[in-house]
């Protein structure tokens, strides 16, 4: 019996997040995300795979990064280093925030009156 076009996605994106994990450095706290689907991009033709990350402060970010539908597995394997790029810079940039922009980005418009 032919997978249905959902299970025949969620298995490529579980290839693509499978790739991307074990590209990432050993020095990378991220954490995988399967399962978790947020279509927010301007762009339907786009897999993301999600991944997160923690301060000891206690917030946590959400990483993503984008997959042309239209790339093959071999094409993906080809640009994992600028993937797994994109996604450590994400979690640089995150760690290097102070933990008072973190409680500001955890709060929204309420930390303004903390």
């Amino acid at each position: 019996m032919p997978m249905s076009k959902d299970a025949e996605e969620a298995e490529v994106t579980q290839r693509i997040r499978a790739l991307i994990c074990d590209a990432l450095p050993l020095d990378t706290n991220l954490t995988p995300l399967p399962g978790f689907k947020l279509n927010l991009s301007a762009n339907p033709g786009f897999r993301k795979v999600f991944f997160a990350d923690r301060c000891s402060c206690g917030t946590s970010a959400l990483l993503s990064v984008e997959v042309s539908k239209e790339k093959t597995i071999p094409e993906i394997r080809e640009a994992l280093p600028s993937l797994v790029d994109r996604l450590v810079q994400q979690q640089r940039q995150f760690e290097s925030m102070p933990c008072d922009l973190h409680l500001q980005m955890r709060l929204g418009p309420a930390s303004s009156r903390v």
